[in-house]
């Protein structure tokens, strides 16, 4: 570390105490061989005769000497650095402090320093380190290199003192390594990847390091990109498109400087945050991107243009041995998937891929018109893609443990290989491909980190690309760190290298000059050059925006007119987002600017009377304090300061007409709003001017009946308006300080009811105090129906306005009203973070407010959802009984319900089965059973002894016919669950079933029956190549793809 540091060194490996074997005059014995090409190297020796002299400095320098005509010199403190009873020393480059600060002047130097014995060198105390010695870093060694207490006396570990009659010896070791890439032992400290291999890399959104190494791979594919780029997207929502997101990812790569964001990619893939979180399988990612963009260039130049890159083809055949019979089928390929267990290299994977299977004994095959033959089965290619994409099976399932395990063996893969050999025909062209592409994957089974190494041109050098770095590397970056675990290096070192390949590209030789073409700013078109650049002036205006965000304030203004649109609480709504907002007017003001020059930038009218805003405890936001003429010359950021500084905006009431220039001394400013019981309807009245406040609240009743064209004598009802659940009444002889009204305050009033009016007006709007009550307790709710696989009938959503006081039966009763149905025959479910809906219980006094959740951490939202359904009883019958919606699924998946049933809860599956029968009223079924799925996987198979409470109330319950292969289970035969996915298990869909693998039968045949189960027909080959088997194992995510070569163990 360096000598200000105050942390151990780096690279620093543990201290060696003598005495030793190693010698200090060699250079190698404390420097051990790590790989690197060497300079230079030196032994240094600075003999010291008077320690005590020496001690009296802080801080001591060896004379200079040279290494690769550098000058160096030793950095001591006899007393400690960072602590006062250790011994701290240095290497100290002259060099680097001399060098401008931002010079890119380095040396990489691995090296020792030891304290020895003057007499027997034999006796020391050493550490070793490595260091890129820069500007910044002039000098690095060891704060803590021995005790001082254990320097002049002789220990366990010291025959003899390290300082001896006042005398020792300070030794460097050192070597200077040649640093090939640039970048040895580099910290990355403000590392220019444009600058330093003139490319960029891409941003990490959390686990998309394995999108990134994908991506930059098929970037520098310039066919690839050039295709990318004709694709049509002109018309294309940016949101929706993975073409137009890839394009502007490809375009940003090519032409900006900085890291390029991947942000609207993933959301073009629907995405969500929590997604991009995730690790995701890269070979799926890779195939539904690539499906995506070969629909996107059908009937567009683009055509074919992935086909012809990536799309290879294989046949697979069996021929018989003894008669002239083989039946084959060619089918395409984008990747190739080899194994990595138990092979030591690409090509002796490659030779396993297409060796033959022999079928004899019993396991002979049909040939159609000669019987049971003995035949060879395999796989042999019929031609290879211009790109290869070598899959290595580095994760792979372990049936002992139930779990996904990575093969971190060590597998070759070679800079160039012909796969000629592996043709079932000798090629016209030759097969020789260059390597191009390394993907790699650091870490284990739970997680890690994916980069990628990429040979970008023909005859380029190769890159590392990890996220938003780019690097040089060596080749033994590129092949031998990634080989995996070497069997010729000691275990304990073997089990710390998880880094390896686990994909490869490869390009064909004869074929290099059009993959990787040279591309310019003319092969992008000129829509998506548009498109981007004006995006990336949109942007760049953003960030100035928010860079000069400090240097300006919001400031919104109510009007009057504001205030007479509002009819809800308060004077209006700012902020809350759970009710309307009100339509203020908002100005982006310099905080500079002057309170006259705001007028008049932004009013017509010199009669303006203006007053801040502020909130109050009682969550009110009221006038507050009246902006004087004399502040015209203030800035607004100073009455922010002043008024408002609690407050993100500056909030301004203003006032307009002759009203506005009026003297206001000595007066309070009141706000007035009429009540009208009968319409259920309440409208601003103004303000009023109280010219002293021991007036009495009488005196301005000839005001308030005016304005709100009531006859005189009319009597009144006061209120004031306090806080959203406050609103109490006045006492009217009240004078206004008594009454504590003050600037701001608001005064509701309405009409004192006759006998007659209270009997006719809804009891929930008699006065203002019921009226603010049913607004603040009033919700939009959104009813859905709750969705089955199949339903009956089409049933409509409908949006009701309640009040959360509502108790479930008053809730059902409008529900019903509106869909005409019977109130008590509807039940209702809560929404929920996953697919499944929980049914609410209904009891005599549950609120709606309690069915919604509302709370701290559940907000109010408008509107709030919840889901119904149509019962065929009523919900007082699921007090004592169960209710369960039963659909029947035949062999080929076609459903028939739902059927409701009603099940006493001390009921059995049998109870419920009995129930199905009577209700459906089916015959002619055998082995019937039920079966529990939820979020589309199964759950169990209900025996006799599943009592109905043990059942989710919310799962789906299919019927069906118990499959004779399950009545016949063979020994070593297994019962196995099936469920649907889209790219990752966490999107299942359809109906899931059981299955039953047979003991050794290859999955090339479990695989058939299963097409056969899920009703694919065998004609229809383009469907079938699509369809994926995957092995996922209980409790882990990731699963594995199943080669049909697999048996079943």
């Amino acid at each position: 570390m360096s000598a200000a540091g105050a942390a151990p060194a780096a690279g620093a490996v543990p201290a060696a105490a003598g005495p030793q074997t190693a010698n200090l005059e060699d250079v190698n014995s404390l420097l051990p061989d790590i790989g690197l090409d060497v300079e230079d190297s030196l032994v240094y020796k600075w003999k010291i005769d008077s320690w005590s002299a020496l001690k009296v400095e802080k801080r001591a320098y060896s004379p200079e000497f040279s290494c690769l005509g550098t000058r160096w010199r030793i950095l001591l403190f006899p007393n400690g650095n960072q602590q006062n009873d250790t011994l701290s020393v240095f290497l100290d480059s002259v060099e680097a402090s001399i060098v401008p600060k931002n010079s890119n002047w380095h040396i990489c130097v691995q090296f020792a320093l030891a304290i020895a014995n003057p007499d027997d060198q034999s006796v020391f105390k050493a550490s070793t380190a490595q260091h890129r010695y820069n500007p910044t870093e002039a000098d690095w060694g060891f704060n803590h290199l021995v005790k001082l207490s254990q320097l002049t006396v002789a220990t366990e570990s010291f025959s003899r003192p390290l300082v001896e009659n006042d005398k020792t010896v300070i030794v460097v070791h050192m070597k200077i390594m040649k640093d090939i890439t640039g970048v040895l032992w580099h910290k990355f400290v403000n590392y220019d990847s444009k600058k330093e291999t003139g490319f960029i890399g891409l941003k990490n959104q959390g686990a998309t390091c394995y999108m990134n190494s994908i991506l930059q791979s098929l970037f520098f594919t310039s066919f690839f990109r050039k295709a990318v780029y004709s694709i049509p997207t002109d018309q294309d929502i940016p949101s929706k498109s993975i073409a137009l997101a890839l394009q502007r990812v490809f375009f940003q790569l090519q032409l900006s400087g900085t890291p390029v964001g991947t942000t609207e990619l993933t959301k073009s893939f629907g995405w969500n945050t929590l997604d991009s979180f995730m690790q995701h399988d890269v070979q799926e990612f890779n195939r539904v991107l690539q499906d995506n963009l070969e629909s996107k260039m059908k009937g567009t130049k683009a055509e074919g243009a992935i086909s012809r890159l990536f799309v290879g083809e294989y046949k697979s055949f069996i021929k018989c041995i003894n008669v002239d019979y083989e039946s084959s089928r060619v089918e395409n390929f984008y990747d190739i998937q080899l194994n990595v267990k138990g092979f030591k290299s690409v090509r002796e994977s490659f030779a396993d891929y297409i060796s033959e299977e022999t079928l004899d004994g019993d396991n002979k095959y049909d040939a159609a018109g000669f019987g049971l033959q003995a035949a060879k089965k395999g796989v042999i290619f019929q031609r290879f893609p211009p790109v290869l994409h070598l899959q290595l099976k580095r994760f792979e399932y372990d049936i002992e443990r139930d779990a996904m395990v990575k093969i971190n063996d060590w597998f070759e893969f070679p800079e160039r290989i012909d796969l000629g050999e592996f043709l079932e025909k000798a090629p016209q062209t030759p097969q020789n491909y260059i390597l191009h592409g390394v993907l790699v994957h650091t870490g284990d089974v739970t997680g890690g980190h994916y980069c990628a190494f990429l040979k970008v041109t023909k005859d380029g050098k190769w890159l590392k690309f990890d996220d938003d770095r780019v690097t040089p590397v060596t080749m033994k970056d590129v092949l031998e760190s990634n080989y995996g675990v070497n069997p010729n290096v000691k275990a304990s070192r073997a089990t710390k290298k998880f880094t390896n390949a686990y994909m490869l590209v490869y390009m064909r030789e004869s074929d290099l000059d059009e993959i990787l073409g040279p591309i310019s700013e003319d092969d992008v078109p000129q829509h998506l050059r548009r498109r981007f650049e004006d995006e990336q002036i949109l942007l760049e205006q953003k960030r100035r925006e928010k860079e000069e965000q400090h240097l300006f304030i919001n400031v919104k203004v109510l009007l009057d007119e504001h205030i007479k649109a509002h009819r809800g609480f308060d004077l209006c709504n700012f902020d809350d987002k759970s009710a309307p907002l009100t339509p203020v007017h908002h100005f982006k003001v310099r905080r500079d600017e002057t309170l006259a020059q705001f007028k008049k930038l932004n009013t017509a009218s010199n009669n303006l009377r203006i007053w801040t805003m502020v909130g109050r405890q009682n969550r009110t936001v009221r006038p507050d304090c009246l902006v004087l003429d004399s502040d015209s010359d203030k800035s607004m950021d100073f009455l922010h300061d002043k008024f408002s500084k609690n407050s993100f905006d500056l909030r301004l009431y203003v006032e307009t007409g002759p009203r506005a220039k009026e003297d206001l001394t000595g007066q309070t400013l009141i706000f007035l709003k009429y009540y009208d019981p009968l319409t259920l309807t309440i409208e601003y009245k103004g303000n009023v001017l109280v010219r002293n406040r021991t007036q009495r609240i009488t005196e301005i009743f000839p005001t308030l009946l005016e304005r709100a064209a009531l006859p005189s004598g009319t009597p009144l009802l006061l209120f004031e308006e306090i806080k959203p659940d406050m609103v109490d009444p006045l006492k009217p002889k009240s004078t206004f300080s008594s009454a504590e009204l003050g600037d701001g305050d608001i005064i509701c009033y309405q009409r004192e009811l006759t006998s007659k009016e209270i009997a006719l007006v809804d009891p929930d709007g008699a006065t203002v105090q019921k009226y603010f009550d049913t607004q603040r307790n009033r919700q939009s709710v959104l009813f859905k129906p709750k969705q089955f696989e199949r339903t009956l009938t089409e049933s409509p959503e409908i949006e009701l306005s309640l009040s959360k006081k509502m108790t479930y039966d008053q809730v059902v009763t409008k529900l019903g009203e509106k869909l005409g149905c019977d109130p008590m025959k509807l039940r209702l479910s809560t929404t929920s973070a996953t697919s499944t809906k929980q049914a609410i219980k209904r009891t005599p006094i549950l609120t709606l407010q309690e069915m919604l959740q509302i709370g701290f951490f559940n907000p109010i939202v408008s509107p709030a959802i919840l889901y119904y359904e149509q019962l065929e009883v009523s919900i007082l019958e699921l007090d004592t009984k169960s209710y369960f919606r039963i659909i029947l699924v035949d062999k080929n998946f076609k459903e028939k319900g739902p059927f409701d049933v009603l099940v006493p809860k001390t009921g059995t599956a049998v109870d419920i089965l009995e129930k199905f029968k009577e209700k459906s009223k089916l015959t002619g079924l055998k082995n019937l059973r039920l079966v529990e799925v939820m979020n589309y996987k199964i759950q169990k198979v209900l025996t006799e002894e599943d009592g109905v409470p043990t059942i989710n109330e919310n799962s789906n319950l299919y019927a069906e016919e118990t499959p004779a292969e399950e009545l016949n289970m063979g020994e070593g035969d297994v019962l196995c669950s099936v469920f649907h996915y889209n790219r990752d298990p966490g999107r299942p869909h359809g109906i899931p079933f059981k299955f039953v693998l047979f003991a050794e039968e290859k999955f090339s045949a479990t695989k058939t029956r299963l097409l056969d189960r899920i009703g694919y027909e065998a004609d229809k080959e383009k469907e079938i190549s699509k369809v994926r088997f995957y092995i996922v194992p209980s409790g882990f995510t990731k699963p594995t793809l199943i080669s049909d070569g697999k048996r079943n163990q």
